[in-house]
């Protein structure tokens, strides 16, 4: 059922819903729920993505008040919120829809007032994030438990971590290290071989398995096998160190099992920071897709976002021009200014064309043996060897492409597919909002 057809409306749940829902393309390709209230609060429309979530198909959720998607706590919360709306308030909280089977989804709501009086609502489904949360506080649980004794320090090297094992081989208390420095378990006679130890760690990165002597509360030296990881964030900037000591005096581990355990505990920390980083910036350039800034710099961010996500080495994305039926350079990371000049390409016999076709991310390992490709001898003086060609488009509108380009032909094999095809679809939506607001 179209938005048109959706409901008997007054010219005041016109005039909402127009300034709610400028494209009904977009509304129904969303992939947030999307609620339209009237003054009172009533429902005059939800996306399809909305009737898939909450199983009320779009007839029965129009009889419906707001609250009456929600658990008894969702309802107070979303009534709470409603006296932002007279104020003309905009707000964004968590509450629990309860679909029409029974089944508890947690949302992010975001509310608005529209300028008629009635309410715009977006609700972006929590249920993957609540999971990733989960697994997080399971992997601190591992850590805070674990058999080996795990340190966390900052980049002056003062203690934020210090789980139960570490109190059992040192015989200090959390409370006794936290934001103390690390060298209060340092013997002074070790103080030059930890010196070069540091040096090591900042040059590889990594230390693994040192065998030396540290200094417990009691004045014991307790002979330890130690591991240390340099911490980057998500920029690579440095934050800290990961050390891990194994007491190889009483518990005769062998190298091989602490370093299976190590590196799943940094393995599951790094999955969880990845993922969570894909969902920051998808969300991210949702936000940016209706807000006040540029086209311009919305494809930045897709940009930004593309490398840093694929560690590519370079990024290129055109925008297709339906009159001249070609390819234009709207924003680039990575090449050079002869790149950047070649700013149109044919879309016709492209590989930009191929990967429209089939409505999904193209993977061609060897760029220069690609004919296909209008800039080869271009890629190939930039060393670039694999390339992946992502189409943008919303339903059968065609957008543009979204080209990231590897001198290492190993490094796209581990990306996801099904990532990469929700970011593009993701990044068409946005881009598709801009330009009509553009037209």
């Amino acid at each position: 059922m179209s938005i048109k057809m959706s409901i008997k409306k007054s010219l005041t749940d016109r005039k909402i819903l127009n300034e709610a829902v400028q494209s009904e393309n977009i509304a129904e390709a969303m992939n947030e729920c999307l609620w339209v209230g009237d003054k009172k609060h009533n429902t005059i429309y939800v996306n399809p993505t909305f009737e898939k979530t909450s199983e009320y198909t779009l007839e029965e959720a129009l009889k419906m008040y707001c609250t009456d998607f929600f658990d008894d706590e969702g309802k107070k919360i979303i009534e709470d919120h409603h006296k932002l709306r007279e104020h003309g308030v905009s707000s964004q909280y968590e509450a629990n829809m309860l679909s029409k089977s029974g089944k508890r989804i947690p949302l992010l709501i975001s509310g608005a007032p529209t300028k008629s009086g009635g309410t715009i609502g977006i609700f972006t489904n929590l249920s993957k994030l609540k999971k990733l949360a989960e697994k997080e506080r399971l992997s601190n649980q591992i850590v805070k438990n674990s058999m080996e004794a795990i340190v966390v320090l900052d980049r002056n090297r003062k203690i934020q971590l210090w789980n139960t094992s570490a109190q059992k081989i040192f015989g200090y208390k959390e409370m006794e290290v936290i934001g103390k420095s690390i060298d209060m378990v340092i013997p002074k006679e070790e103080e030059d071989a930890n010196q070069r130890l540091i040096e090591e760690v900042e040059k590889n990165k990594v230390i693994r398995n040192y065998e030396t002597n540290r200094l417990a509360k009691n004045g014991e030296k307790i002979p330890v096998s130690v591991s240390v990881s340099k911490v980057t964030d998500e920029k690579e900037k440095f934050i800290g160190y990961l050390i891990s000591y194994r007491d190889i005096a009483n518990q005769k581990r062998t190298s091989t099992e602490l370093q299976k355990r190590f590196e799943t505990i940094q393995d599951a920390y790094k999955e969880l920071g990845f993922q969570r980083r894909q969902m920051d910036y998808l969300a991210e350039i949702t936000e940016a897709a209706v807000s006040i800034s540029t086209l311009e710099s919305l494809l930045n961010l897709i940009m930004s976002a593309i490398v840093l996500l694929s560690k590519a080495d370079a990024s290129v994305l055109r925008l297709y021009n339906k009159k001249t039926k070609f390819l234009e350079m709207a924003a680039h990371m990575g090449i050079d200014k002869k790149w950047q000049n070649k700013n149109r390409i044919e879309f016709s016999n492209s590989i930009a064309q191929d990967a429209f076709e089939i409505k999904r991310p193209l993977l061609i390992d060897n760029v220069e043996s690609a004919d296909l490709h209008k800039s080869r001898q271009l890629a190939k003086s930039h060393k670039f060897k694999t390339l992946i060609a992502i189409p943008l488009f919303v339903a059968n509108e065609y957008l543009g492409s979204l080209n990231m380009y590897s001198k290492d032909p190993e490094k796209f094999r581990l990306i996801e597919t099904d990532f990469l095809q929700k970011f593009g679809q993701q990044c068409s939506m946005a881009i598709y909002v801009k330009l009509q607001k553009q037209r």
